[in-house]
């Protein structure tokens, strides 16, 4: 018999496993990751890329400002009203709603978007991302007039073998976790072995349907 979950569900248990992490621990993971995301950003040949900013028990990604900055524009999600909007990396950073941090540049980036690295509390099994549950994201990526590349990111491997997504949830492409990737089929085939190569090895990989 097989067992249901729902979305609700899923986000209580994998978020109490994300908070319950030692935070030396997640600092080491963010350390793995970054250098995949790096390998990601090179191969995807993103010339704007959005950095989330971290909470204590997310994979800490503001590394790939100083390292990345050469080559790209670096953005960074505002909350404005219940969506997002991108405004560049900048210091100094400010704590606002939900202990998310913000950069304290606000104007707006309008610019097409390359690549979006976002963090998720879990992915389903159709690659749609489970968050914190307040949408922001969700509203963001709908309100664009185009799709750009997104990588999901966890300090955890919390790939739910059920598709417990609704229609407005947003897809991806890539999910980066420490022990394991996953890339959506379909949408990245023709790059998929050279992006295995560079980005911690093809076993490392699995693709989701």
């Amino acid at each position: 018999m097989s067992v249901k979950f729902d979305k609700k569900e899923l986000r209580e248990r994998f978020l109490r496993a994300l908070k319950s992490q030692d935070e030396l621990k997640v600092r080491l993971k963010s350390h793995a990751i970054c250098a995949r995301l790096k390998s990601l950003i090179k191969a995807s040949k993103a010339r704007s890329v959005l950095l989330y900013l971290a909470l204590d028990y997310e994979i800490d990604v503001y590394s790939l400002r100083r390292e990345c900055a050469r080559n790209c524009e670096i953005l960074s999600p505002f909350m404005a009203g219940l969506s997002l909007k991108m405004v560049k990396l900048r210091l100094p950073l400010r704590k606002k709603r939900f202990n998310v941090r913000e950069s304290a540049g606000n104007g707006e980036f309008k610019a097409r978007l390359d690549l979006a690295i976002v963090p998720a509390v879990a992915v389903d099994a159709n690659m749609a991302r489970i968050g914190h549950g307040a949408g922001f994201y969700d509203r963001f990526f709908a309100g664009l007039r185009y799709r750009p590349k997104l990588a999901f990111v966890s300090a955890l491997d919390n790939f739910a073998k059920a598709k417990v997504s609704l229609k407005h949830d947003v897809i991806g492409d890539f999910y980066l976790t420490p022990g394991q990737n996953y890339i959506k089929r379909g949408k990245n085939d023709r790059g998929y072995s050279r992006l295995a190569r560079r980005c911690s090895g093809r076993r490392s990989w699995v693709r989701v349907r």
